[in-house]
C-alpha cells in the first residue's frame, strides 16, 4: 500500500474510510484508516457521517465485527482546542462502555518530546479528557515511533472482537444517526460558522506543522 499525500506530515491528511489488508506471520490483518474527528480539513460532521455509514455497512450488512480501535493523540500538542475536546467526546460515545475494553489511547511522537512535558501531559490526558472511557476498560499506551511498538499495540488487541455503541444502536435497534447517543444533539448540518472554523483551524495546524518542522531542522 502506498502511503497518502501528506502522510509524513503532523496534520491529518486522510480524506475518507480506508481498509487494507496486512500480512504478519501468517496471519492476516485488516487495518480501517478514517479522517480524524479533530481533522483540519474536513467538517466534524463530515468525518462523523462518513464514519457511521462504514461502521452501519460492514456490520448490518456483512455482519463484521471490529478487533479494536485505536485513537492517536500527539503527546507534543498539549494545548487542546474545544474541537479537539468536542471530537474525543463523540469518539467516547461512537464507541460506548461495553466495548471500551477494545480501545487503545495511544499517544505519538514521544520520540521528538521534551519527556517530562510529555509525561506530565500525558497524566492530564489519563485523569481528565480520558478518565471515563479508561474507568470503562480502555487501555492508554505510548507508540514510541517503530514498526515493533505499532505491532504490540495491535497484538495487545488480542483476537476478542466488539461491537461498537453506534453500531448497536444503528442495525440492531434501527436508530437514525441522529437519535443514537454519539448523534444526539450534535450537529449534523455543517454551518457556515462550522465552515470557517474548519477552515482557521486546518490554517493554525499547518503553521504549527511547519512551525515544529523548522525547529527541528534548526535544533
Amino acid at each position: 500500500m502506498q502511503p497518502e499525500d501528506g502522510a509524513d506530515s503532523l496534520s491529518s491528511c486522510t480524506k475518507e474510510v480506508f481498509a487494507y489488508q496486512c500480512y504478519r506471520s501468517g496471519k492476516r490483518y485488516i487495518f480501517v484508516d478514517t479522517p480524524g474527528l479533530n481533522n483540519g480539513e474536513l467538517s466534524q460532521s463530515a468525518v462523523f457521517k462518513a464514519i457511521a455509514r462504514w461502521l452501519e455497512k460492514t456490520y448490518g450488512q456483512h455482519s463484521i465485527k471490529l478487533t479494536g480501535v485505536i485513537y492517536t493523540q500527539d503527546i507534543t500538542d498539549n494545548r487542546q482546542c474545544p474541537a479537539d475536546m468536542q471530537g474525543f467526546q463523540l469518539f467516547e460515545r461512537l464507541c460506548g462502555g461495553e466495548a471500551a475494553h477494545q480501545v487503545r489511547l495511544v499517544t505519538t511522537m514521544w520520540d521528538e518530546a521534551d519527556k517530562s512535558e510529555a509525561t506530565e501531559a500525558e497524566g492530564t490526558l489519563e485523569e481528565k479528557q480520558w478518565n471515563s472511557l479508561i474507568a470503562a476498560g480502555a487501555k492508554p499506551q505510548r507508540f514510541d515511533n517503530t514498526s515493533e511498538s505499532a505491532w504490540n499495540i495491535v497484538r495487545g488487541l488480542g483476537n476478542t472482537t466488539t461491537t461498537l455503541l453506534l453500531q448497536k444502536e444503528m442495525v440492531n435497534l434501527e436508530k437514525s444517526l441522529k437519535d443514537t447517543t454519539a448523534g444526539r444533539g450534535f450537529p449534523l448540518e455543517e454551518s457556515f460558522p462550522e465552515r470557517m472554523r474548519q477552515r482557521i483551524t486546518s490554517r493554525v495546524r499547518r503553521v504549527r506543522g511547519k512551525w515544529r518542522r523548522s525547529s527541528s531542522v534548526a535544533n
